[in-house]
């Protein structure tokens, strides 16, 4: 990586990585309403990644739930990237971490349907997040949950609430909530600014 970095400052160019779905056009009108100052001072917020996992879809799914696999290492970067921009760097993190089944059945059509593999990472996590802005935000991520009805980003400060969609896509709707009042959606897609 260090390389790479090298590299790209040497010819006088920028490097960038996955997750960029950040800059996407919900990623850019949420980063817009706070730069405007929509919801205030962030104060707190909640960031949900829920859902039963891989094997259900994905013919070869046990390197998810291996050591360096996990809901984490899989979906994680698009939730903290988002927060990061738009709270900036988090100082600390308070974490627990568990597992929901020691096995999985592989559902999927494929060469192992029908068969079980052994998890060896954990596949539900909670955390806070506490960001040097002074904002903290609770973060779960979880291959354990048949259905849930939390938002995937809500963020809350001193003069409103800003929601977010999924982070994982470029678009959606993002909504704001100005000191109570009822949500007002922000469709992304087609803006421009």
């Amino acid at each position: 990586g260090q390389r790479l970095v090298n590299e790209a400052r040497s010819r006088g160019l920028l490097l960038g990585s996955a997750p960029d779905t950040f800059l996407g056009a919900a990623g850019r009108r949420a980063r817009r309403l706070m730069d405007e100052g929509a919801i205030g001072r962030p104060v707190t917020g909640t960031a949900f990644m829920m859902g039963r996992g891989m094997e259900h879809w994905h013919p070869n799914p046990q390197f998810y739930y291996q050591p360096g696999g996990g809901p984490v290492f899989d979906m994680g970067p698009y939730y903290l990237t988002m927060l990061v921009n738009l709270l900036g760097p988090v100082e600390r993190v308070m974490a627990m971490a568990t597992r929901g089944q020691e096995e999985r059945l592989i559902s999927a059509d494929g060469p192992f349907k029908n068969t079980t593999f052994k998890v060896g990472t954990p596949t539900n996590v909670l955390s806070l997040l506490e960001f040097r802005s002074g904002a903290t935000v609770t973060f779960g991520a979880s291959w354990d949950v048949f259905r849930h009805s939390n938002h995937p980003i809500e963020l809350h400060g001193t003069e409103g609430s800003l929601r977010l969609p999924d982070p994982d896509t470029f678009g959606g709707t993002v909504s704001l909530s100005e000191r109570g009042t009822d949500w007002q959606d922000f469709a992304s897609e087609g803006d421009l600014y």
